[in-house]
């Protein structure tokens, strides 16, 4: 990190906290009150900072997508890892995609399987809210987290709901979306859902394969909520997405077999990859199809003023069917079940205690004629069980300090049956926050906690790198020690926040490519520990009733070891502004987001070229070797996006949105570097489409009209 920008940071909070006078009483934003259970008698201010984006944010966004919902919060990054296939990565703190864990009302139904396009099948409509907790730490009694975790939380049924939401752009891209709740009776409510929504590919640079792949997908959501009485209440919860994404192609069309010939310097004009692609285009077809299916229920019940009791069951499953570039189809089933149970209770005016027990069993199994049955690869067919227990206790000391304690413990078992591996073993992750309230501006918080992950599936879906096999010598658990400062302040028009996070990650796994010695790729432990440190300063101010501008700047400060671990390259520095501004009748909000430049050669992008071909002439020094030429952009430039956001209200029910995304137009094609790459891999070389660092969808115009059905 850059001392004098860190300097800076320093002196702008110094700066700003002698600013406010600690007469003035405001609560933080974004500050989460989140109460133990449904009794009002057991309400506590969460000790840890959590960030809540609100349904009235979430639609703001007009995403498509879960990982477009998510994207750009602060300390969040969402990062298209293949642009042939469209996989995303959420990350959290500058950690691993693997490393988040993602809920659904309270309950771990997604992991690493589904986190390569199962995000994508997430159900927008009928969500609530979505808190974000940053660190293991905050993460407090949540399983796993070894970076953090999102939670999602759909809508109580009894709330009154009729929304209907389209979206649609100049580029083809089309969202209907609906939500609408029954009052069955007194005492049972029925939440339903549904999403249709249509992306068309992008292709900026005209040379025949997509940047972006299209995207269609489909989702429905039920909800039934139901008060057997003062004390008890059921919970069922139902969902079903549908994923089509068909990239690298620009016509929509889909493979019922692999190409039989993978793509070749033939196969562009003059072998540059920033030309016209002459070849066949199946050699350039992904298509990669999901269904996924959740079922969840919980019940509830009030055991006195004082106490209470919740029982959670749930259950995934995720179909996936796939035909790569790389000359191979891929499926498999994944199926996820999830049992927790937690008592809450007041001991006194200062102790909440919370005791939960949790289990999660989890079994994929793959298929592939190409690999499995042509080649006689090994599947990563696997079984995954975890046993966990924990103990919380929150304690009030007074009205100025108030400390969250939990010691959660779990066993797992991972197995992986082809190669007769396995991990057995007993994690303990204790976790501390300790939140103090100076005066009535100022709050501090400390928080230190463990984190983990089962290392399940590294290679389920890596887009080739397992076109010749791999190994497993994976015999840890991956875990993470998480420390988190923050400083924030608010009076009636102002407020600041100042945090720091760093992560200590121990036995990361990680996939070692072996191909230069014509080995499959390896997967195994890294020996190495990676410290993995966030800093963030935003500051926000109420102008006037009608104008409020808020700023953030960011720094991830990752070590060298761990970037060239990394699928793509990550935001090292961010800076963004918003400003809201009420006219008239019109609500104007602009986003500008500045980006910082990075040393790509540090994420392997060294290795990544624009030409690349077999010498055939036989008078050449180089006759009958690979000739690389134009190495790939190995720096990417500063840029700065802009967003414009229009909106109206039409009638008492009914919203009229027109919004300008990306107006200046940046993508990386824009300026030269087309993330289609030909990558050095060993004694060879094959396309890809993965030299990712900057925008890939242009300026888009929007219009959206969101109202209540009568």
């Amino acid at each position: 990190m850059s001392i004098n920008f860190f300097s800076f940071l320093l002196f702008f909070a110094i700066s700003i906290s002698l600013n406010l006078q600690a007469d003035e009483i405001s609560v933080l934003p974004e500050i989460l009150v989140q109460s133990k259970s449904k009794s009002e008698g057991l309400k506590t201010d969460e000790v840890s900072s959590v960030q809540r984006l609100s349904k009235t944010k979430l639609e703001a966004k007009k995403a498509q997508t879960f990982s477009e919902v998510i994207d750009d919060e602060k300390g969040i990054d969402t990062q298209t890892a293949c642009a042939f296939c469209g996989t995303k990565r959420v990350t959290i703190n500058g950690l691993k995609g693997e490393h988040t864990t993602l809920l659904i009302d309270g309950m771990a139904l997604h992991s690493t399987v589904s986190g390569f396009y199962g995000l994508d099948a997430i159900p927008l409509q009928g969500i609530e809210s979505v808190d974000i907790y940053r660190g293991a730490g905050a993460a407090l009694a949540i399983p796993e987290a070894l970076g953090g975790a999102i939670s999602i939380t759909t809508a109580d049924p009894f709330m009154p709901l009729k929304d209907l939401n389209t979206v649609v752009s100049d580029d083809g891209q089309l969202s209907l979306s609906t939500v609408h709740t029954f009052r069955l009776s007194q005492k049972t409510a029925l939440l339903l859902g549904a999403q249709i929504s249509d992306s068309k590919p992008v292709d900026n640079d005209h040379n025949k394969v997509t940047e972006q792949a299209f995207l269609k997908t489909k989702s429905f959501l039920s909800k039934l909520n139901h008060k057997m009485n003062e004390v008890d209440e059921l919970s069922f919860r139902f969902s079903a997405g549908y994923v089509d994404t068909v990239g690298g192609n620009p016509e929509y069309k889909k493979l019922k077999q692999p190409a039989n010939l993978l793509a070749d310097s033939a196969d562009f004009t003059d072998s540059d990859v920033r030309k016209k692609y002459i070849g066949d285009p199946n050699k350039i077809t992904d298509n990669i199809n999901i269904e996924r299916y959740e079922l969840s229920g919980q019940y509830f019940h009030q055991l006195n003023s004082d106490s209470s009791l919740k029982l959670s069951l749930g259950q995934a499953w995720q179909i996936q069917d796939s035909i790569y570039s790389h000359g191979y189809d891929y499926k498999n089933t994944d199926h996820l079940s999830v049992i927790m149970l937690e008592s809450t209770m007041a001991l006194n005016n200062e102790h909440i205690l919370s005791i939960g027990l949790d289990h999660k069993n989890q079994w994929m199994r793959s298929n592939s004629n190409e690999l499995y049955n042509d080649q006689g690869l090994s599947k990563d067919n696997l079984q995954l069980q975890t046993y966990g227990a924990y103990l919380q206790d929150t304690w009030i000391k007074d009205d100025f300090n108030e400390f969250s304690l939990v010691l959660r413990a779990d066993h797992i078992q991972t197995r992986w049956s082809e190669f007769n591996k396995s991990i057995n073993q007993t994690v303990l992750a204790p976790r501390i926050h300790y939140k103090h309230i100076h005066n009535s501006v100022f709050t501090s918080r400390i928080g230190w906690g463990v984190g983990y992950r089962a290392p399940l599936t590294l290679f389920e879906s890596q887009h080739g790198t397992i076109h010749d096999g791999f190994l497993i010598e994976i015999d840890q658990v991956e875990t993470s020690n998480s420390f988190v400062y923050s400083l924030a302040g608010q009076r009636l028009e102002d407020f600041f926040e100042f945090s720091m996070h760093h992560t200590f990650i121990d036995n990361m796994a990680y996939g070692l490519d072996q191909a230069i010695t014509s080995q499959p790729l390896l997967f195994k432990n890294a020996s190495s520990q990676y410290l993995v440190s966030t800093y963030d300063l935003s500051y926000g101010k109420q102008f006037s009733p009608l104008w409020n501008f808020e700023t953030l700047a960011e720094i991830f400060v990752y070590p060298n070891g761990y970037k060239e671990k990394l699928p793509v390259a990550a935001n090292e520095k961010r800076l963004s502004f918003i400003s809201n501004l009420q006219l008239g009748q019109w609500h104007l909000k602009q986003k500008i987001n500045v980006i910082n430049e990075v040393d790509l050669s540090q994420y392997g992008y060294d290795k990544h070229y624009n030409i690349a071909y077999t010498d055939t002439e036989v008078t050449s020094p180089t006759f009958n070797e690979i000739v690389y030429a134009d190495q790939k952009k190995q720096k990417s430039p500063t840029y700065a996006t802009l967003d414009l956001d229009f909106e109206t209200q039409l009638s008492k029910l009914w919203n009229f949105g027109f919004s300008i995304k990306n107006v200046f137009d940046y993508t990386q094609t824009g300026v030269g570097d087309s993330p289609l790459t030909w990558a050095q891999h060993g004694s060879h070389y094959h396309l890809d489409n993965f030299h990712i660092w900057g925008p890939l969808r242009g300026r888009q115009l929007i219009l959206s009209l969101k109202g209540e059905l009568l």
